[in-house]
C-alpha cells in the first residue's frame, strides 16, 4: 500500500518528526504521544498504510525503553496486521518476542524469537538486541 499523501501525509510525517525530536531530548512520553497522534491521523483502515508499521515499530521501541508494560500489550498485536504488503522477514515476530520477553512471558518470547531467527536467518537481530539473542541461544 502507498504512503498517505497530501495534507494528511504531511501532518503524519510532521508528528513522526516531532516524535523523533522528543526522543532525542529523552522525553519518551511526549515521543509516544506524538506517535499515537500520528496513528490517529492515518485514514481508515489504518493498518493498510506503509506508515502504520513504522509507527507501531517505534511506539513499541519506546515503550520497551520506558518499561510501559500496559501500553506494550495494547500495541503489540498491531505489529502483525500493519502494512500487510511488507515482506515478512521476522521483524514482526522479533517485536512481539521483545514485548513477551519484557512482560515476563518467556515461553512465548522464545517461540517468537525462534520464528524471527528462522524467517530472517538471524539477520533481524540487531546490535541493540544482544540480550534477546543471548536469551534465544541460552
Amino acid at each position: 500500500m502507498p504512503y498517505v499523501t497530501g495534507d494528511k501525509g504531511k501532518k503524519i510525517q510532521e508528528l513522526m518528526d516531532r516524535s523523533n525530536e522528543e526522543w532525542d531530548k529523552n522525553d519518551f512520553e511526549k515521543s509516544v504521544s506524538l506517535l499515537e497522534q500520528a496513528w490517529e491521523e492515518l485514514p481508515n483502515p489504518k493498518e493498510i498504510y506503509d506508515e502504520s508499521f513504522l509507527i507501531i515499530w517505534v511506539i513499541l521501541d519506546i515503550l520497551i525503553e520506558i518499561k510501559d508494560f500496559k501500553r506494550m500489550k495494547k500495541w503489540v498485536d498491531f505489529i502483525f496486521i500493519t502494512d500487510p504488503e511488507r515482506g515478512d522477514f521476522g521483524e514482526r515476530d522479533l517485536w512481539a518476542g521483545k514485548v513477551a520477553y519484557e512482560t515476563g512471558d518467556f515461553k512465548k518470547a522464545k517461540t517468537l524469537f525462534e520464528t524471527a531467527h528462522k524467517k530472517s536467518r538471524g539477520r533481524c537481530f540487531g546490535p541493540n538486541d544482544v540480550k534477546y539473542l543471548k536469551f534465544l541461544r541460552g
